[in-house]
């Protein structure tokens, strides 16, 4: 009768044949350097981690993996970025751990922010004439633009241009 091997031993068989590059090694350097800055930028925003130890976090990579660090640290900022929310701990981390000019940036979510402060007052006069046309009138109407969908779309449409612009402000 034949002899029974367990998958192990078939794996470890197959195994002997595979040799890792020097490519191979540094693909997965780099994956590991990625997974790590996930994890301290989620530590950073979480309070886990300030500024300073996360400055010191930054600096122990190794000098060959340091720049793939920079890079998934400056898009994990950028992509965390939205027009209506709290940017502050991204301009922090963009400007005293990676030394960026956050310039553009503010000048960015500022033409951004006008744009949609003029969508708001527009979509608001549209709303309160439907809903004056409904019956619904007077001092204390105010329309409720987050229940309204049109704007929802409105806002999701101009985060996903605002990470476009964001794009290709990292080119630059």
């Amino acid at each position: 009768m034949a002899e029974i091997r367990s998958t192990l031993d078939i794996i470890m068989e197959k195994a002997k044949t595979l040799t890792v590059t020097d490519e191979d090694k540094k693909e997965f350097a780099k994956k590991e350097v990625q997974g790590r800055v996930q994890g301290l930028f989620q530590k950073y925003l979480d309070g886990i981690l300030s500024t300073d130890q996360m400055k010191r976090e930054m600096a122990s990579f190794d000098k060959d993996l340091k720049s793939v660090a920079e890079k998934e640290l400056l898009a994990a900022c950028l992509s965390a970025m939205t027009v209506e929310g709290d940017n502050q701990p991204f301009f922090e981390m963009l400007d005293r751990l990676l030394g960026c000019d956050i310039k553009p940036i503010l000048d960015l979510i500022d033409e951004f922010q006008k744009q949609q402060n003029v969508e708001r007052s527009k979509r608001s006069v549209d709303l309160i004439q439907t809903l004056s046309e409904l019956g619904v009138s007077g001092s204390a109407v105010i329309p409720n633009l987050a229940a309204d969908t049109a704007w929802r779309d409105f806002i999701l449409n101009m985060q996903e241009r605002f990470q476009e612009r964001l794009k290709v402000l990292k080119r630059v």
